[in-house]
């Protein structure tokens, strides 16, 4: 048996590293499958509707086909509001059935691609920007191929498995004095370092071969020849490539990074000869700048890390606007292809000459300067720093009943705000103690920036959102900056104990070394965050642009395309709402299908345990009771209501003639008697 085929037994079969990589592969496959989510969600929700725009429109931005979107915008924009005037008319009772099906039937028409438009529209705009270098074309397949902007994590710890275990193997049981011996232990050597390099590169290449297999049959990839700067994320770039040229430069590079981290690890493993401390070595050189440094600094060094994200290397120009002075702050810079072919040419040699060593260290002349390189290799880990870890914390089931339109109440507890101090006050509601929350007397002590934002109740649990604004003070300057941090904290109403279960900067000015930058623009929205809600699977923020989707385990955002104007209902995996056609509707956050009511064209609605009492539009806006399912409707009032809301234990009426509050225990639908005496009589024994 040849000394290569021995070294690839030994490497591939006995120390399993052919199954570490199939798994990697494996698992690389099932996280696109599992995770993956449209960039731009209309489009693949609306394809039809889109592609018939995208028909006419595909390619270049030119004049005629300018003047013609903008010719759809306003016969669109019409049509909208004879729809809405057809509708008020007829929910009102001024025009007949027949007269309302006509208008609309002519609407419709006008309307037919009317959600595809919004998505062509919105690229319309982004395009006009600059329409030399970005063109129409299907997007979201090559913004997902273009999206991996992390580190790619399975790959990176194969490469810790089977880098780091090629040496230390043979270090643990004392061969590697045996091997070096041996007239062939150069060669032996060689065959390890080779094979390892050449596992990792086919590794990365094979997950990106997958990544670009998969976005291709979901998606699509057409037009790979149109500039890069078609894609929403390399915008700002000024490097006139395509977007085939883009992936296959990325892919390189990431290839390249793969080769140099294994580099490193070998070179490492044979330093310190201990396979737990070339690990650590490792993951710190690598997770370290990732973690703690920004992205201006970390693609200008010479590691692997910047090669194993890449993405940054094509990207454009980025800032943002000082919140005081008005001036841009950057906070990435262009790295023009003369930097990346430097850096590129430093690394190589870097990892030339740690593989050089490697095989010198392997053969039967080891003693020659063995004290010095191993001084000076010791001298240079000493500048690595362990590194940080973080938790996470268990996610729980979510049965409550929420309405946005009103404070969050159990059976034992309800929610108190007031508005001028703007605190909350959790109330007993047997026993009458009020707390305030959150429960530690510190709370917002020393910061005027650090209150309590909103509530959600789920018996026995108690959550709410805090967000705090902290200021820091540049050790090198005197620029002070300043971070708003959002969480959302767990309080058993059983145990008084309270864990903190979501927590993210939405925004942060910060200064390293004298050089200035801002992190948190995913999070951003959650400054504007009004009311929120959860279950075991996501955490919903609502807004006044919609309801935001964070999945509590990968932490993926989504924006739901649901109006937030009214109230907002949540019973644990549905969410209800009223539509822009005034109809209460149902999306099912497992499915993430909207379901609207016939039935129910609702002007205010609410949730309860007993069904959705709601304001109905086509009866002299009178209050009914219908199902969770909206199947049935039972009149309640049979005066007009101007709102309904639910506290818990009873329904409020607010009513349209005299602004009288009605309020009435709610009974089982389909089993309870006209509630509206008893509701006049509620009213006032209150």
């Amino acid at each position: 048996m040849s000394v290569f085929s021995y070294e690839w037994k030994k490497l591939m079969v006995m120390q399993r590293g052919l199954l570490y990589i199939l798994v990697a592969l494996l698992a690389g496959t099932v996280w696109l499958a599992a995770a993956d989510r449209p960039q731009n969600s209309a489009m693949e929700e609306y394809r039809e509707e889109y592609e018939w725009y995208l028909e006419r429109l595909d390619g270049a931005c030119t004049e005629e086909k300018a003047a013609w979107l903008e010719q759809e915008a306003q016969a669109i924009t019409e049509a909208r509001s004879t729809r809405s005037q057809s509708q008020e008319s007829y929910y009102s009772g001024q025009i007949t059935a027949e007269q309302y099906e006509r208008q609309i039937a002519e609407v419709n028409t006008v309307l037919a691609h009317e959600h595809g438009f919004e998505a062509a529209y919105r690229q319309y705009l982004y395009i006009c920007e600059n329409t030399g270098n970005r063109y129409f074309l299907k997007t979201n397949g090559w913004a997902g191929l273009f999206s991996a902007q992390t580190l790619d994590f399975p790959l990176f710890l194969v490469i810790l498995i089977l880098a780091s275990a090629v040496f230390c193997s043979e270090y643990s049981c004392q061969m590697d004095a045996l091997l070096r011996t041996a007239a062939q232990s150069r060669k032996s050597a060689g065959s390890k370092a080779v094979m390892t390099l050449c596992a990792v590169f086919a590794l990365c290449g094979g997950l990106a071969l997958i990544r670009f297999a998969f976005f291709g049959i979901k998606y699509g990839l057409p037009h790979g020849e149109y500039p890069v700067q078609s894609i929403a994320s390399f915008g700002s770039s000024t490097k006139n490539i395509s977007l085939l040229a883009a992936y296959l430069i990325l892919t390189v590079l990431r290839c390249f990074g793969s080769v140099y981290l294994a580099a490193l690890l070998l070179f490492t493993s044979v330093l310190v000869k201990k396979y737990a401390l070339t690990v650590v070595i490792g993951v710190a050189s690598t997770l370290i700048p990732y973690i703690g440094l920004s992205r201006q600094i970390c693609y200008r060094l010479p590691l692997p890390l910047p090669f194993l994200l890449a993405t940054g290397f094509l990207e454009g120009a980025s800032s943002v606007e000082d919140s005081l002075t008005g001036e841009p702050i950057v906070t990435f810079s262009e790295r023009s292809p003369q930097e990346l072919l430097a850096l590129l040419g430093l690394s190589a040699v870097c990892c030339a000459l740690m593989v050089w060593w490697v095989l010198r260290q392997n053969t039967n002349c080891w003693q020659t300067g063995r004290k010095f390189v191993r001084r000076r290799g010791a001298a240079a880990l000493c500048l690595l720093v362990l590194l940080s870890l973080s938790g996470c914390s268990a996610a729980e089931s979510a049965n409550g009943i929420f309405n946005s339109s009103s404070q969050s109440v159990s059976e034992t507890y309800s929610v108190i705000y007031d508005g001028q101090t703007r605190r909350y006050t959790l109330e007993n509601r047997a026993a009458g103690a009020l707390t305030d929350l959150p429960l530690s007397p510190l709370f917002g002590a020393f910061s005027d920036g650090e209150f309590v934002k909103a509530v959600y109740m789920d018996a026995p649990y108690i959550y709410y959102m805090a967000s705090r604004t902290e200021q820091y003070v540049d050790r090198v300057g005197s620029y002070n900056s300043t971070a708003t941090q959002v969480s959302i904290v767990r309080l058993d109403t059983e145990t008084f104990e309270e864990q903190v279960i979501f927590e993210k900067i939405t925004d942060s000015g910060r200064s390293l070394l004298g050089i200035d930058y801002t992190v948190g623009d995913t999070w951003m929205f959650l400054q504007y965050c009004y009311g929120f809600f959860l279950n075991s699977d996501s955490l919903f923020f609502i807004t006044n642009d919609g309801i935001t989707e964070v999945s509590r385990t990968i932490q993926r955002t989504q924006v739901l395309d649901i109006p937030t104007g009214g109230n907002i209902a949540f019973d644990g995996r549905t969410i209800y709402f009223i539509n822009e056609n005034s109809l209460l509707t149902a999306y099912d956050t497992k499915t993430h299908k909207a379901r609207p009511f016939r039935n129910a064209v609702a002007y205010d609605f609410c949730l309860t345990d007993q069904g959705l009492y709601f304001i109905n539009r086509m009866d002299s806006e009178c209050v009914y009771l219908c199902g969770k399912d909206g199947v049935g409707s039972l009149k309640i009032s049979n005066d007009p209501a101007l709102s309904v809301g639910y506290d818990g234990k009873k329904v409020t009426i607010i009513l349209k003639s005299d602004g009288k509050e009605v309020v009435f225990e709610p009974r089982r639908y389909g089993r309870s008697k006209h509630p509206s005496e008893q509701g006049e009589k509620s009213a006032a024994e209150g």
